[in-house]
């Protein structure tokens, strides 16, 4: 007789599908996902997955949901609202860095899987905006502490883009070295800092 399983058993199982959805896709891409491929890589059948999702999509919308809320937890943990501003930045930029060269097949999903209809994926969207809400209070932090000015929503996908660029190209193999990624952050962090200062008078 089959086996009842537990909430616990369900939950890990989800888990490894997600797990193992976002190996392949940071593998061979959204088409390289499938329900076939995924049973090939966990060793089941491939009916099994659809037991626990409704589809691909489902599967994808998971894993990225998940990705996003580990990644906003390691941010919010090194976010200490009690150092100032500047100091708080780097302790994101360090967490940022430290999650997605941890976790490359998840930081990937997170940033190359085409979004899904969010509508759909409420749980999803929640986390991405957790991940936008610290990016804004930083921003507002900085820009009320003096160290730069702009609009906050456009200055957070700035540093962002600049963050995500150097992040992404080490991932990929383009940068000889981990020292190489972070004194690119440092050079480029900085002249952004300066570029942004407040003008006297």
């Amino acid at each position: 007789m089959p086996r009842t399983l537990s909430e616990e058993d369900i939950a890990e199982f989800r888990e490894q599908l997600c797990a193992a959805a976002s190996r392949l896709f940071a593998q061979r891409g959204t088409d390289g996902v499938t329900m076939r491929a995924l049973a090939e890589i966990m060793g089941i059948s491939p009916m099994k997955p659809y037991h626990y999702f409704r589809d691909k999509e489902e599967i994808l919308a998971a894993a990225m949901e998940r990705a996003f809320n580990r990644f906003v937890a390691a941010l919010e943990a090194a976010d200490k609202s009690t150092e100032p501003a500047l100091e708080r930045a780097v302790a994101r930029r360090r967490a940022y860095v430290t999650f997605a060269l941890a976790e490359p097949d998840s930081y990937r999903i997170m940033f190359e899987l085409p979004h899904p209809d969010t509508t759909k994926y409420p749980d999803l969207q929640a986390a991405m905006d957790r991940a936008r809400a610290i990016t804004r209070r930083g921003m507002d932090a900085l820009i009320a502490s003096g160290q730069i000015e702009g609009d906050p929503a456009v200055l957070g996908h700035v540093f962002w883009c600049a963050l995500h660029g150097a992040v992404s190209a080490y991932i990929a193999g383009k940068l000889d070295s981990r020292e190489e990624l972070e004194t690119i952050l440092d050079i480029t962090m900085a002249s952004l800092q300066i570029g942004l200062k407040p003008k006297a008078g």
